[in-house]
C-alpha cells in the first residue's frame, strides 16, 4: 500500500509510521522554534520578500498565487521577480547560480535547467524569475537586477531567508488529510507550524470550517479554481471550450493533484476518450513521450490536452497538444492585494550595505540599511 493512501483516512495509520511522524514533527517544531528565538539566524534580502508556501505536500495553488501575485504587483507600480529554487531542475555548470530564467518578458532557459514550475511563472508572468538553493544569494541578485520586491515560491519551511510577509495555502476541500505530519500524514511540520503566517489562503469552492478557526482572526481568502480557456501551447491561440465539443481527445497530467484536473474536464462536460495520470514533477522523457504518442494513435484522438505545467516539457510531442488553462482565482483580488502591500515596509533603494544577506532577529547587529525589517524571524 502507498503510503499517501492512509493520509487521508478515518483510521489511524501504523504505529511505526505515527512513531516517525511524530519524530519528524518535533524536529521541525523545534527547528522553527529555534528560529523564532533567534539562536537560528534568518537573513535579510535587501528588498520586501513575500513568501507562498503551504504545510502540506503536493499542490495547493502555490505557483499559481506566485503568478498572481507577480502580475498583481507590477498592476501596483511594483518590479516584482519570483525566486525558486528549482525543483528537479538539473545543474549546469556553464549557468551561473543564481540562473536567470526570465528578465520578465519569458523563459531564458530549457526548463530543464529552471524547473518545470519556475519555467510556468516566466511564461505566464510579466515578472523576473530566479532559481538557486541559496534563495537569499538569488534575492540578492534580484534587487540587483532591479526588483524592489521578491515572491519566493514555496518558501514556508525556508527559514533561513527573512521575510515581511507570509502567506499559506491550502486546499479547501482535503485541507490537513488526517491531521498528521510525514510520514504518517500529508503535513510537512506540526499544524502550529500555521501561527507565523500572516495570510490565509484556501483555494477550493469552500472554505473548510477548520480552516476559518485555524486563522485566528488573520486574513482568509478563498480562490475559486477557475477553467478559463484552451490553448495551444506551440501557436499560442485559444479558443472557448466548446472547441472540444463532439471532439476524441485523450487527457494526461503530471500533476501532484491529477484528480482535480479530472474534475475540472468532468465540470466543463469534457469526457477523454482516455486518461493518464504520471507522477508530479513528470520529465516527459522519450519513454513518456513515446507513451503519449501511442495512446494518441491507438485511441483515434485528435488531439492530447493537459496542463500548462505539463505542456512547458512536451516541446518534442509529436502528437497535437492542447493547455485547458486554469488558475485559482481569488474571490476579492483587490482586499488580497491590499492585506499584502499594507504588511510590507514602505518602498525605499535596496540595502546592497553590510546588513544585506546578514543574520537577523535578536541579537543581530544593527546596520544602515533604508528598509527596516521586521522584530522577529519567520
Amino acid at each position: 500500500m502507498r503510503v499517501e493512501g492512509i493520509w487521508s483516512r478515518d483510521t489511524p495509520p501504523p504505529s511505526f509510521l505515527k512513531v516517525l511522524g511524530g519524530a519528524w514533527g518535533s524536529l521541525m517544531s523545534r527547528r522553527r522554534e529555534l528560529y523564532r528565538k533567534g539562536a537560528l539566524r534568518s537573513r535579510k534580502a535587501p528588498v520586501p520578500v513575500i513568501s507562498v508556501g503551504n504545510l502540506t505536500v503536493g499542490g495547493s495553488g502555490k505557483t499559481p498565487m506566485c503568478v498572481f501575485l507577480a502580475n498583481a504587483l507590477a498592476d501596483r507600480g511594483w518590479s516584482p521577480a519570483v525566486v525558486s529554487r528549482g525543483y528537479g531542475r538539473r545543474r549546469a555548470l556553464a549557468l551561473p547560480d543564481p540562473v536567470l530564467v526570465s528578465a520578465g518578458d519569458g523563459p531564458l532557459v530549457p526548463w530543464e535547467l529552471s524547473g518545470d514550475e519556475p519555467a510556468l511563472i516566466a511564461q505566464e508572468s510579466g515578472a523576473m524569475v530566479l532559481v538557486s538553493a541559496d534563495r537569499l544569494k538569488a534575492a540578492v541578485e534580484a534587487a540587483r537586477l532591479g526588483a524592489d520586491v521578491v515572491v519566493l515560491d514555496d518558501g514556508y519551511q525556508h527559514l533561513k531567508i527573512r521575510r515581511d510577509v507570509d502567506i499559506l495555502m491550502f486546499q479547501s476541500e482535503n485541507h490537513l488529510g488526517n491531521g498528521r505530519v510525514l510520514p504518517a500524514g500529508p503535513l510537512r511540520e506540526p499544524l502550529s507550524a500555521s501561527d507565523d503566517a500572516d495570510i490565509l489562503c484556501a483555494v477550493g469552492r469552500h472554505v473548510h470550517p477548520a480552516l476559518e478557526r485555524l486563522a485566528k482572526g488573520r486574513p482568509l481568502f478563498r480562490l475559486r479554481p477557475t477553467p478559463l480557456r484552451l490553448k495551444d501551447p506551440r501557436s499560442g491561440a485559444s479558443w472557448g471550450f466548446s472547441a472540444l465539443e463532439g471532439v476524441k481527445f485523450s487527457a494526461f497530467c503530471g500533476i501532484a493533484r491529477p484528480w482535480g484536473f479530472r474534475k475540472a474536464m468532468a465540470g466543463l462536460g469534457l469526457m477523454p476518450a482516455a486518461f493518464k495520470a504520471f507522477p508530479d514533477h513528470c520529465p516527459y522523457g522519450p519513454g513518456e513521450r513515446d507513451f503519449l504518442e501511442k495512446l494518441f494513435r491507438f485511441t483515434g484522438s485528435k488531439a492530447l490536452l493537459s496542463t500548462a505545467k505539463d505542456a512547458v516539457k512536451l516541446r518534442e510531442l509529436k502528437a497535437p497538444l492542447l493547455v485547458l488553462e486554469a488558475a485559482p482565482v481569488p474571490d476579492e483580488p483587490e482586499s488580497l492585494v491590499d492585506a499584502i502591500l499594507e504588511r510590507l515596509p514602505p518602498r525605499a533603494a535596496p540595502c546592497f550595505g553590510p546588513e544585506a544577506g546578514q543574520a537577523s532577529g535578536p541579537g543581530a547587529a544593527a546596520g544602515g540599511c533604508a528598509r527596516p525589517g521586521p522584530p522577529d524571524a519567520a
